[in-house]
């Protein structure tokens, strides 16, 4: 009987537990992060009475959890992979809409001002027609101002984005490190493990995923380590490391994220990959990075090609045009770790060569050396010494020294990054418009071959001798001399080029014939510079002479939006996968009421079995003692 009281209690007490366990399951049904619980049953070491082997009961051998590591790991990576798709699809999605409106857009300003031009052409001696040029080139200024500014906007919310995760991922790396702690001690002192705290740690861990991609390995003690980037520690067993938020190297405004190493902060912004900061970090390494250079290249570029072309023509103040924008110069940033005080004075040269890329110049032992700051790529086309008189070329960008460099020097060239903020009309006076040519041709009278000259074409409006008179005479039906000197091999229809002016003559001059090429003065109704001013848009002046701003306008637009549709579907195919993880790991751990409340009437009605054994047991055992009454 004392056996057979033992078992019901041994089953009283296990099955009390099971009741208690499903009860906890139950109240933690909607609880974020909780695993379902399972109790393990075992029976107890049985007793020998001679030959005879007597059972003792039932125990209960673990309280588990219902746990698969590897959903727990797939729902930790999707988690990752859809909090940084999602950022980088509402922060693309932004520029996107900046660029491709239909009303403020860049396409739509870009077409304002440039059919002002032709409006230009078509009355080059009104004056109201100038004047709305040039509040054209104003509003253009100030569209391209607009969106360096909302650019500028992005930035600093990838700033405060930057700043505000990296707290949270210190306070989430800190809660982890201390339920580390909690977690060791539980299962050092009692052996079992502490399947709550799990829990509490999964869920972080999951959070801590939301905001940075982390991988993590498990030690004897029941700790976890977590590692981020290229397998920097974010936390060791109840140790965490802090991240920092720094100011770049080279550009303070800029946001770095840093970790500290043996006290000193190591930037590792470039190899963290998943969650928000990912994200944030991609779309300004990528997108709003790219967009900034392109805006700035276009700015310098519809800057340089019309004061080029405005230089190349007579205004309606009988003078040779002069600048209608200001063309900003590249900023060149100093690395803070410099231990000179060298710097570098930049210049556009060559417009057609500018990529927009950013280059980092630095000085080692063996000389410059130039990067390209996206790809890490050497650049091995630089030309030139630095100095003022044989300055480097860096795609299409002039640079000088302006004192000596020390070994171990960084500088960071950015060529076109903060041009478009810096649009400016300096011209005033809608007179100096040249909507004229700067010079014009005219054939003799008193010729008698049929010899015809072009139209001139200035080539070189900064040749000093430009509006020069010129007057070409034909020595012979195959030769001519230039202001009655020279002699000159002729072939019909071949460019002449004289003072950066180019005129093409045709047919079949004789000796004596004569063609002169002097100052277009008192043109008013020459139109003939402005016709070309308004087929700059579409002029080949980009890679090489082989986009024009009207093609790298659409390409820029159309590059977002791809960018911004592609981001769409990845942050879309990420939710989706999150979803079908999610309920994977639900079918596994998660909490099923109906299967609880079945647990609870089994587990219920196995207690009150073993209450009536007990309630036997006590009956047989008071039978017994009054047997001995």
């Amino acid at each position: 009987m004392g056996d057979m009281l033992g078992n019901a209690l041994s089953g009283l007490i296990s099955y009390q537990r099971a009741l208690a366990t499903t009860s906890h399951n139950i109240a933690n049904a909607d609880t974020e992060g909780y695993s379902r619980q399972r109790v393990d049953f075992a029976t107890r070491i049985p007793q020998q009475s001679g030959s005879i082997t007597v059972g003792s009961g039932v125990k209960v051998s673990s309280i588990s959890r219902v746990y698969d590591s590897f959903t727990v790991d797939q729902l930790r990576y999707s988690q990752a992979a859809f909090s940084q798709a999602d950022t980088y699809y509402q922060l693309t999605s932004q520029v996107d809409n900046t660029l491709a409106d239909t009303e403020l857009g860049l396409s739509a300003s870009l077409s304002r001002f440039y059919n002002s031009l032709q409006d230009v052409a078509d009355n080059p001696s009104s004056i109201s027609a100038r004047q709305l040029m040039l509040a054209e080139a104003q509003g253009l200024g100030d569209r391209f101002a607009d969106m360096s500014s909302q650019m500028a906007s992005l930035d600093r919310d990838v700033n405060t984005r930057i700043t505000a995760t990296v707290s949270d991922i210190n306070d989430l790396s800190a809660q982890i490190a201390d339920i580390n702690l909690k977690i060791s001690k539980t299962q050092g002192k009692f052996g079992t493990e502490a399947n709550d705290l799990l829990d509490m740690r999964d869920q972080a861990l999951l959070q801590l995923n939301e905001l940075v991609g982390t991988t993590s390995v498990e030690q004897s003690d029941g700790s976890i380590s977590v590692f981020v980037g290229n397998g920097e520690a974010l936390v060791l067993g109840d140790r965490a490391i802090s991240m920092r938020a720094v100011a770049n190297e080279f550009d303070p405004s800029r946001i770095e994220v840093a970790i500290d190493l043996g006290g000193n902060p190591a930037v590792i912004s470039d190899s963290l990959r998943g969650g928000s900061l990912g994200g944030t970090l991609n779309f300004r390494d990528g997108v709003l990075s790219d967009t900034n250079n392109e805006l700035g290249r276009l700015t310098v570029a519809i800057a340089d090609t019309l004061n080029s072309l405005n230089r190349s023509g007579m205004d309606l103040n009988g003078v040779q045009g002069g600048d209608i924008f200001s063309v900003p110069d590249p900023d060149v940033y100093r690395s803070k770790n410099n231990s000179s005080n060298a710097q570098f004075n930049a210049e556009v040269t060559d417009v057609s060569a500018l990529t927009g890329s950013n280059t980092l110049i630095r000085l080692d032992g063996s000389g410059w050396r130039f990067y390209d700051e996206s790809s890490g790529a050497e650049l091995t086309s630089v030309t030139g010494s630095g100095s003022a008189i044989d300055p480097f070329i860096v795609d299409g960008v002039s640079l000088s020294l302006t004192s000596a460099a020390a070994v171990g020097d960084q500088f960071l060239l950015r060529s076109t990054k903060g041009a478009a903020d810096e649009l400016n009309v300096v011209m005033t006076d809608p007179a100096g418009i040249a909507a004229a040519a700067a010079t014009r041709s005219s054939t003799d009278l008193n010729n008698i071959g049929s010899g015809q000259i072009s139209e001139t074409d200035v080539v070189d409006s900064n040749n000093p001798n430009l509006l020069d008179p010129i007057d070409v005479q034909f020595l012979s039906a195959t030769t001519y001399q230039i202001n009655g000197a020279g002699s000159y091999s002729f072939t019909s229809g071949a460019d002449i080029t004289i003072n950066g002016n180019k005129v093409v003559i045709s047919g079949s001059p004789v000796a004596g014939d004569q063609f002169s090429i002097t100052a277009n003065t008192n043109a008013i109704g020459d139109n003939r510079n402005l016709l070309k001013m308004a087929a700059a848009e579409s002029s080949k002046v980009l890679n090489g002479g082989s986009a024009s701003i009207q093609d790298t306008v659409n390409g820029l637009v159309g590059d977002i939006a791809v960018a911004t549709r592609s981001a769409q579907i990845n942050y879309q195919s990420q939710e989706n996968l999150l979803n079908q993880t999610l309920s994977n790991h639900q079918s596994v751990s998660g909490v099923n009421l109906d299967e609880e409340a079945a647990n609870l009437l089994k587990f219920q009605q196995a207690y009150q079995a073993a209450a009536q054994a007990a309630s036997v047991a006590n009956d047989l055992f008071q039978a017994l003692m009054g047997a001995f009454r």
